[in-house]
């Protein structure tokens, strides 16, 4: 007994895993097939995955509908896929103005990461240069010096660039929608001391591959994309785990106390998780559980970012040696911002199956929220405001060739953002309503990190870890003195795993670090390099 196979009258791709029996219609099939009839006879003596190829209109049910030219021997998933582009260029093209607004109000100053911590993988050694992340390192005598970083990585914002360059929207309207790449943009904005050689870009196609027992997601060439990816702050709504400021002005600077002030942008954090039905599904699992209206098998992505201008009030001492253990260092810290830009969007995509379980379509949803504090004229968005308050402490215990510290952030926090919710409909229009966003008293993230030097070796090696309200992430790496030459290698975990190699030149008074880094493309992997440049002075 023959099956029939129910497919919608629109051009797109199905990869089924034989043996299949059955037929499948066809209307307005490519000439190059050689097949007049309008059905596809499928035999059990085909062999591997077969790849079937519609060529028709669109259907008047889809209302992105594709251009004609997408549709000349266009498959499903590069339709889908185009779609879902579609749809978040849409978001991109209005938000763009708050991405321009935020860029422009950069001073370009270095990131916090320094080049000698990006050729040892990204490890943050013990020293002043921790200080954000751990409040008692600002007493910690400067045993590790970073050089001054060359945050290279801005660069990619001009207009020259334009797959990573917002500000092209206000340049060449026609470039930026053409060549603007979204996930190039983060993937530059999360490494900006680092000029990214190949920063990763979306897939132009997206392809649900359907085996006898998995489904399988992977770009027009076959392959796999990374259903699960999480970097930075991923819990819901705001926090006060804002980016690192870009550099600090010092306000007040007593013996033990400090006040000081720091313009901030950057990723809070990012994650795409697939439920746990997909997640099933892509392992091995059973499909039955997809076939469902509305489909549980989702995958549901998140990114939020930030800008503004951050005070930070703290306090940090030596509280001299305790016996038979180290020095001991202790310290507290305030920060509180005003925000001049946040924006959350949430995007979640799930397959649409036919009442025989044959997958038809993929539903897709858009939306999220923003606050901005200036809103261009003729940009369809609206000011908002955002402030927030957060208490940091940390303790650093010396014991000579070896350091240890232990920082908590976001201990206690108050964070608002005001602004306006928006969602894209079907047609990929835009609606927005005022909205409030508020984030949780109690998100802690707890860093540690440790240090040895072998004195007689000239080697040093080190490790970090961080966990809690952040994504986990941890580095290793070390350093080996040779004469003048500095010789780095190291190894992380953040989003995915990534290496650096590095070398520093001391030439008395002057010092230069350069950098050669790799990390994990985000969402679409494969590797994505970078270099980086620092002076020490």
């Amino acid at each position: 007994m023959q099956k029939h196979l129910d497919v919608p009258p629109w051009a797109y791709r199905v990869e089924l895993e034989s043996p299949l029996v059955g037929e499948a219609p066809a209307p307005g099939l490519p000439a190059f097939l050689g097949i007049k009839s309008s059905l596809i006879p499928l035999s059990e003596d085909l062999k591997g995955p077969i790849k079937i190829y519609w060529q028709s209109l669109p259907s008047p049910l889809d209302p992105l509908q594709p251009s004609s030219e997408d549709m000349i021997n266009a498959p499903l998933g590069g339709i889908l896929g185009r779609r879902a582009m579609k749809m978040l260029c849409r978001v991109i093209s209005r938000l763009a103005p708050l991405m321009g607004v935020l860029l422009l109000g950069v001073v370009p100053l270095a990131q916090a990461q320094g080049v000698r911590s990006l050729g040892m993988g990204g490890l943050v050694l013990p020293g002043p240069e921790a200080a954000n992340r751990n409040p008692a390192y600002a007493a910690y005598p400067s045993r590790y010096r970073e050089g001054w970083s060359v945050p290279v990585g801005l660069l990619r914002f001009l207009p020259t660039f334009p797959d990573t360059s917002p500000l092209t929207y206000f340049t060449d309207r026609q470039t930026f929608k053409t060549g603007f790449d979204a996930l190039s943009f983060y993937d530059q904005l999360t490494h900006l001391n680092s000029f990214l050689l190949n920063p990763a870009r979306s897939p132009d196609e997206l392809v649900f591959r359907i085996r006898a027992d998995r489904l399988e997601i992977t770009d027009g060439q076959g392959n796999p994309l990374t259903p699960s990816f999480a970097l930075g702050a991923v819990k819901p709504g705001p926090t006060a785990l804002y980016p690192d400021p870009l550099f600090w002005i010092p306000l007040l600077g007593e013996e033990q106390v400090y006040f000081r002030f720091g313009p901030f942008l950057g990723v809070e954090g990012v994650q795409v998780n697939p439920s746990p039905e997909l997640a099933r599904a892509l392992a091995g699992g059973s499909l039955d559980a997809c076939k469902q209206t509305p489909s549980p098998c989702t995958l549901s992505a998140t990114a939020k970012a930030s800008s503004g201008l951050a005070l930070a009030l703290g306090w940090a001492a030596d509280l001299g040696e305790v016996p038979g253990v180290g020095q001991l260092y202790v310290g507290v810290r305030g920060e509180g911002f005003y925000g001049l830009g946040y924006t959350e969007v949430n995007a979640e995509a799930r397959p649409v199956f036919d009442e025989n379980g044959n997958p038809t379509a993929v539903d897709y949803r858009v939306g999220g929220f923003y606050s901005i504090a200036y809103a261009p004229e003729g940009s369809g968005l609206a000011p908002g405001r955002g402030y927030g308050l957060r208490g940091d402490v940390g303790v650093v215990l010396d014991l000579g060739q070896a350091t240890l510290g232990v920082g908590v952030q976001n201990l206690l926090s108050l964070v608002t953002w005001e602004g306006y919710e928006f969602s894209l409909d079907g047609n990929g229009n835009m609606t927005q309503t005022p909205a409030k966003r508020q984030g949780n008293l109690l998100e802690p993230s707890v860093f540690l990190n440790g240090a040895y030097r072998f004195q007689d070796l000239g080697l040093l090696i080190g490790a970090d870890a961080s966990f809690g309200s952040v994504a986990p992430s941890f580095h290793l790496g070390a350093e080996y003195v040779l004469g003048p030459t500095l010789l780095r290698a190291g190894v992380g975990y953040e989003g995915g795993f990534r290496f650096g190699v590095g070398a520093g030149l001391d030439l008395g008074g002057l010092g230069l670090d350069l950098a050669l880094t790799r990390h994990e493309a985000p969402l679409v992997g494969g590797n994505v390099y970078g270099i980086a440049l620092a002076v020490r002075f």
